[in-house]
């Protein structure tokens, strides 16, 4: 399992607040887009997806962005660009491919059903994952309930032995 950062950082809107319980450092920023740099190996958004967060030629080797915000046509939280130079991973390629952060690069025709893989293949074990260490490799979560669901029960399950910070709600 990959070591976590020894930063923490978070994002949050104008009009948010948000209150850290950690002892690790941490930065809170009042736009995202300040915060994606070099130094993140692994990168979640959930903005409203109406900037674009990752201009073309800002991921890098390695790097992984899991995009959640842009819900809907016109949204996007990453350069077409960057979709199409990426390994590409999606919950649903029907959802994504329409009202997801696909849907551009796939109107554009620059992105196609081959060129993406669907979470569930990889899980099932039908698909691989990440293969290189230098992949830079994106996730665009259209909302599964299923899914999200699977994911929530295996990362409370997974954190019980982990130093995790803890951010009261």
């Amino acid at each position: 399992m990959p070591s976590l950062a020894s930063e923490l950082v978070v994002a949050v809107w104008p009009t948010r607040a948000v209150r850290s319980a950690t002892n690790r450092s941490a930065s809170v920023a009042a736009r995202p887009s300040i915060l994606i740099g070099p130094a993140a190996d692994a990168v979640v958004t959930v903005t409203p997806g109406r900037e674009i967060l990752f201009r073309s030629g800002s991921l890098r080797p390695g790097q992984h962005v899991s995009l959640m915000g842009a819900d809907g046509p016109g949204k996007a939280e990453v350069a077409v660009e960057e979709l199409v130079r990426a390994r590409v991973f999606c919950d649903d390629w029907e959802q994504a491919s329409h009202g997801g952060e696909l849907a551009a690069a796939v109107g554009a025709d620059l992105l196609r059903h081959d060129d993406v893989t669907q979470l569930g293949d990889v899980l099932a074990g039908e698909a691989h994952g990440r293969v290189d260490a230098n992949e830079i490799t994106v996730f665009d979560s259209t909302g599964l309930a299923i899914q999200d669901l699977a994911i929530a029960l295996t990362a409370v399950t997974e954190s019980a032995g982990l130093d995790l910070p803890a951010i009261e709600l």
